[in-house]
């Protein structure tokens, strides 16, 4: 094993991935089936290519959707290893969780279309060879600013219980971290950053938008003229932006509040920027991908059978199968079938699906101290605290949402219960049951055999 380089090499890029068609939204009950309105703000796919001395090569890809399942990874990971020679365990995604994307494959599996894929996958290819083409090199270093603005959004009831509003008490990590590469004139050239927080705030639901985290990284990059922002959801599934925090509720933001919150994110960075501490990262890069299965406690093929009926009946179809239509109308009732095409599917193929979660997982290190871990799904704050428990000699960034697999609670929240625990999220997901005890064993033995094979 070779040294710590602290000349690296790096390269970036962004691509504009806003639908160039008529297509649907995919975050809210509300919209299933409606085409979306109008753009609020662009999204974007963007790209950091980093080399250490040894001429190992690290993609890390951050793209302001809901999510994708893992088709749209591994056919990156080939595109980048055909091309330029990357591993694909070396390649690893992360999707910001904006609730105000379209609907690709993977959590929609009614309203995509092969349209917006091929559109989705061109440009993607093309953002990682513009990042090939944009190389320089320079330094990178970490820091960490802390702020008020995320807030757990799980209330224990205790016997298994938890209410969904606002907890100041609960589970959240504050922090926003960042790494920053500056080119050799000292000039800011990258700002990688990662929050933990559902972006799900807004009161407009069928417009798009990036949300916080797409006018976090615009703001960054207006202020760092030459530098490229990007954005990396953590484990924030069980939080929420404390600005819509009012009493036991969450209330809607507009986008004037939305940019309240980015605004203050993007001047606590600055303010580092200019004058905080700086933690020197040099490489000696590495990458692993793999998967652990996570148990499930079945409900039942009877229990998915009534909610199939309980749906029918709100809908005023009892007995009819799932149909695909479009311009149903912005309503309530849109909730109710997405629900009830989920039941649907879950009752037709219950036999047929797993017994597990497959989780997809990534390893990639930095350098032997410094390690970035990727999860699939929605994973919850408390997660990320079992892991680092477990590696405390380690700085270790958490990255969630590689796919669309389902929620992963940690043993902390199913033993509390609630949604993020896998009730009702179970359905949305079309599982067959939610997972049982011993989630953080499970993940953190699957992490530490990946960092000792790396290592060795």
């Amino acid at each position: 094993m070779g040294k710590p380089t602290r000349i690296v090499t790096f390269g970036t890029a962004k691509e504009c991935i806003t639908p160039n068609e008529r297509t649907t939204l995919i975050g809210f009950g509300p919209v299933f089936g409606v085409p979306f309105s109008r753009v609020h703000d662009d999204l974007h796919v963007r790209t950091l290519l980093l080399e250490d001395g040894q001429g190992e090569r690290v993609v890390l890809m951050g793209f302001d959707l809901l999510f994708h399942d893992d088709t749209l990874t591994e056919q990156l990971r080939t595109y980048a290893q055909e091309k330029y020679g990357v591993k694909p365990g070396n390649l690893h995604v992360s999707y910001s969780h904006t609730h105000f994307a379209p609907a690709v494959r993977g959590y929609d599996q009614h309203y995509h279309t092969d349209s917006y894929e091929a559109f989705l996958l061109e440009r993607c290819c093309a953002c990682i060879d513009r990042a090939f083409r944009n190389v320089r090199k320079g330094t990178m270093e970490f820091a960490a600013v802390e702020g008020d603005w995320n807030i757990s959004r799980r209330v224990p009831q205790g016997n298994g219980k938890t209410q969904f509003a606002p907890n100041p008490e609960g589970d959240r990590d504050p922090n926003l971290y960042l790494l920053r590469l500056r080119d050799k004139r000292g000039g800011v050239r990258v700002l990688l950053t990662s929050f933990a927080c559902h972006p799900s705030n807004l009161a407009e639901l069928n417009a798009v938008s990036a949300e916080y985290p797409g006018r976090l990284c615009a703001l960054l990059e207006q202020r760092n003229p030459g530098c490229t922002a990007l954005f990396f959801q953590g484990f924030g599934a069980d939080t929420k932006l404390k600005k819509g925090a009012v009493g036991d509720k969450f209330i809607p933001l507009s986008y004037e509040q939305l940019d309240e919150v980015a605004c203050s994110m993007a001047n606590a960075v600055q303010v580092r920027l200019t004058c905080g501490d700086w933690q020197a990262v040099p490489l000696m890069l590495g990458g692993r991908t793999f998967a652990v299965e996570l148990p499930l406690e079945e409900n039942g093929r009877a229990f998915y059978e009534s909610e199939l009926v309980k749906y029918s009946q709100r809908l005023g179809c009892p007995g009819e199968r799932f149909v695909k239509t479009e311009n149903e109308g912005e309503s309530g009732a849109n909730s109710f079938r997405l629900m009830w095409s989920c039941a649907d599917y879950v009752v037709e193929h219950y036999e047929q699906l797993p017994d597990a979660i497959t989780l997809n997982c990534g390893v990639v290190r930095l350098n032997p101290d410094f390690y970035i871990f990727s999860v699939g799904g929605e994973p919850v704050v408390s997660l990320q605290t079992a892991l680092r428990a477990a590696f405390p000699d380690k700085q270790i960034l958490c990255f969630g949402y590689n796919d669309a697999i389902a929620y992963i609670p940690s043993d902390k929240v199913i033993e509390e219960g609630g949604y993020e625990a896998g009730e009702g999220a179970d359905l949305e997901y079309r599982l067959k049951g939610r997972p049982k005890p011993g989630v953080d064993a499970i993940c953190v033995a699957g992490f530490r055999k990946v960092m000792e094979e790396l290592d060795n």
